[in-house]
């Protein structure tokens, strides 16, 4: 039986991580990106290097490939609409356009009755005041193209409410700030058949409102675990979605809220390409190209550290070992905040990270 072609949009490091992960399951990818010299251009087995507003280049671009899928969910919307098969694209648009906007996701999850921060949506400098002076302490966020702290800004005093407006210039939301105990994300994934398998769920620490530390598994009650578990699955069935999905969430003293969703593979499970007998990128791969998943099984408790900006340095001519696996994006530039890499420790599975 002839493997399909699957066509991803985007070529970052999830690009390249989902390109080296159909290698092994025998399916070739091709990966169109804007840019020259993505990382993923060097895992995939055909690149096209053109705009996504390009409407002749997405066409014939569609017409190249079975499936296609995409890594990062800033993708125009105007993109997917260029391919006339929608049945082609896994996950769908409805991923896509309720994760898109914070505001439509958040209406989303109240819909499920699926707890989230309080909110409130803002249209002008009045807005903001309104908000600080409901909830206090309080973060102002983009509604859209907001990922890894960008486009936000905590409000704690009094501010001049009208800088502040223009200062984010797009539409935002304030969220009230949740003292939240630790940060937890499910990765879960979901295949034509409706089969729905989740990973353990780990435990994410940031710097800098950027992802640092992920530790699989986290310590959990078992009410937590069957309400994150259960949110998780309520959250992807409803979206229709096919694929892999992260779910970020906040966990407090006596309350677990949804952070927000991505409607992709995610940085805080690239610990299961070695912890685990199938990866998220595998995985997704599965679903896409319309096989049924595995439920994955833990072969060690894992501690996944991404490589910010310098941090590579020290980790470019080391080689992996029994304990550790290293992982590098062949980006060309090192930048403050980027990410230029992970290494996952590997551990027993009595060990424990609390």
């Amino acid at each position: 039986m002839t493997k399909p072609i699957i066509g991803i949009l985007g070529g970052g490091q999830l690009g390249m991580m989902l390109s080296d992960a159909a290698k092994k399951v025998g399916i070739k990818t091709h990966i169109y990106c804007p840019e020259d010299n993505c990382p993923a251009s060097f895992s995939s087995d055909f690149f096209t290097k053109e705009n996504y507003n390009n409407k002749a280049a997405i066409e014939r671009f569609s017409n190249q490939v079975d499936y296609i899928t995409y890594e990062f969910e800033n993708i125009p919307i105007e993109t997917i609409d260029f391919i006339k098969n929608n049945k082609k694209i896994r996950p769908g648009k409805k991923s896509l356009l309720l994760t898109q906007d914070r505001l439509t996701e958040k209406e989303f999850l109240s819909s499920l009755n699926i707890p989230i921060a309080p909110y409130i949506a803002i249209e002008t400098a009045n807005d903001i005041e309104k908000a600080h002076k409901e909830f206090k302490d309080c973060i102002i966020k983009t509604r859209t193209l907001g990922y890894d702290g960008k486009g936000q800004e905590s409000i704690k005093n009094q501010n001049n409410y009208s800088e502040v407006f223009k200062k984010i210039k797009l539409k935002s939301i304030i969220e009230k700030k949740i003292p939240f105990e630790f940060e937890v994300s499910v990765i879960i994934a979901r295949d034509l058949e409706n089969n729905i398998h989740h990973y353990p769920i780990g435990k994410n620490v940031h710097q800098n409102h950027i992802l640092k530390h992920t530790y699989t598994p986290t310590q959990l009650t078992d009410e937590q675990t069957n309400k994150l578990i259960s949110y998780s699955k309520r959250i992807i069935t409803e979206l229709d979605h096919i694929g892999v999905l992260a779910v970020e969430f906040f966990v407090t003293k006596d309350s677990i809220l949804v952070n927000e969703i991505a409607p992709r593979v995610h940085n805080s499970g690239h610990w299961t390409i070695d912890a685990c007998d199938v990866s998220q990128f595998e995985q997704h791969i599965l679903c896409v190209a319309g096989e049924k998943i595995k439920k994955p099984i833990l072969n060690n408790n894992a501690h996944m550290i991404n490589l910010i900006g310098d941090d590579i340095k020290e980790w470019i001519d080391k080689s992996n070992t029994d304990n550790f696996k290293i992982h590098l994006y062949n980006k060309s530039e090192i930048k403050e905040g980027r990410k230029m890499g992970h290494v996952t420790y590997l551990f027993g599975k009595q060990h424990s990270f609390e």
